[in-house]
């Protein structure tokens, strides 16, 4: 099955997408952007065209991946011409219904489960890639697609991949957010980040041996109200107390459902 594979975006997740489509043989014909330099930049580490006008996009192409804001899928499919190929968004929330009432041969979900940043694009060969499709043939199409740049292909439906994108705000999101509060109050007090970075490691180690509650520790886990106290008030000048007190009662709260 020979495949190719329009994009539609130049952000983050696209311009590692494109990489690994380049990386395993799949060529790239075209790359929209609604700025021209985005697609330029993008297009040159891929041998496509650049264009940023939607009415320009090629009619025979295999699959168009549209690697957009959630936001912006709906203002972007309906302007596209009629294309011959399958449509396809990248977005974990937004449901795969978003495509109905357009002309394509069909469309679907290409959803890679992973956090991208433009200047550092990373193997897609362990990524999951979550797929929905309109129909058998589609789905076999993305399937086949998908494969070509992961082990990892799950189906999933628009229902689940919501809990899943949802899942990954925790896991990811938060997660960094947290990791950036700690590197403040270090770097706020001229301690080195390096020291905290064995306890990181550790923590998301056993996060990975069954679940996380399990290994959950600290003053919360204990009900140390003395120490909590005093993290409250020495967090109280910087605003962020009542996160603390807000993320210590969710920590009692899951340790009490787990022990039902």
């Amino acid at each position: 099955m020979k495949q190719n594979v329009v994009l539609v975006g130049a952000g983050n997740l696209a311009t590692s997408l494109a990489n690994a489509l380049h990386n395993a043989g799949i060529p790239v014909p075209q790359v929209y952007s609604r700025t021209i330099e985005s697609a330029r930049i993008l297009a040159k580490m891929v041998g496509a065209e650049p264009i940023n006008s939607v009415e320009h996009i090629l009619t025979n192409a295999s699959i168009y991946i549209v690697a957009l804001p959630d936001d912006v899928i709906p203002q972007i499919i309906f302007k596209l011409p009629q294309v011959n190929g399958i449509i396809a968004h990248t977005s974990g929330s937004t449901p795969v219904s978003v495509f109905e009432g357009i002309g394509a041969k069909g469309f679907g979900v290409f959803y890679p489960f992973q956090t991208f940043s433009r200047n550092r694009v990373i193997p897609f060969n362990n990524i999951p890639i979550c797929l929905e499709a309109n129909n058998v043939g589609t789905f076999k199409e993305l399937e086949h697609l998908a494969k070509s740049l992961s082990r990892v292909v799950v189906p999933m439906d628009s229902v689940q991949r919501s809990w899943l994108h949802l899942s990954g705000v925790f896991a990811c999101n938060f997660t960094n957010h947290m990791l950036a509060l700690a590197y403040r109050l270090t770097a706020e007090h001229q301690i080195s980040f390096d020291v905290v970075k064995p306890l990181i490691e550790e923590t998301i180690r056993k996060s990975f041996e069954g679940n996380p509650a399990l290994f959950q520790t600290g003053p919360a886990i204990r009900n140390d109200r003395q120490t909590m106290e005093r993290h409250a008030q020495m967090l109280l000048a910087i605003g962020l107390a009542d996160l603390y007190k807000e993320l210590s009662l969710s920590i009692q709260n899951l340790a009490k459902e787990l022990r039902g």
